[in-house]
């Protein structure tokens, strides 16, 4: 009996007790839209960073010398000016590298999806398909 009680009165009590109900709430996340440049660079330059490429030793020294170059939003890159630049390295994670870090200066962007047959491994196809998903 004395047991009993205890459990009583608990019950008493929550039944008395107001129930929360949580409402969900939308959450908006603003994303600032990516400006692309409008002009391309001259396919003098895009050969003169190319020559420049061909003179490094390795994929680390040809990244370098595209980020030294394609660093401004004034002066863009095509596609298919990314393409050439893309074959001259020897593996598939420099050329997603570079390709992920190019997006920004491609003037034709809507395009980029061209960049997807350089690659010889579905799973770097798949990674730049979702990037471009996130980021177009």
């Amino acid at each position: 009996m004395k047991l009993f009680i205890p459990i009583l009165l608990l019950s008493a009590n929550l039944t008395q007790a107001k129930l929360m109900t949580i409402k969900p709430t939308s959450v908006t996340i603003a994303y600032q839209k990516l400006k692309h440049p409008e002009k391309a660079m001259t396919g003098e330059q895009a050969k003169a960073i190319l020559k420049e490429m061909q003179q490094q030793r390795n994929d680390e020294e040809k990244i370098a010398v595209i980020k030294a170059k394609l660093n401004s939003k004034e002066l863009g890159i095509t596609v298919n000016q990314l393409i050439t630049l893309l074959n001259q390295f020897l593996t598939d994670d420099s050329k997603l590298t570079v390709a992920k870090y190019a997006f920004e200066y491609t003037t034709n962007y809507k395009s980029y999806m061209d960049l997807i047959n350089i690659f010889g491994g579905e799973e770097y196809k798949d990674a730049l398909e979702d990037f471009y998903k996130k980021n177009k």
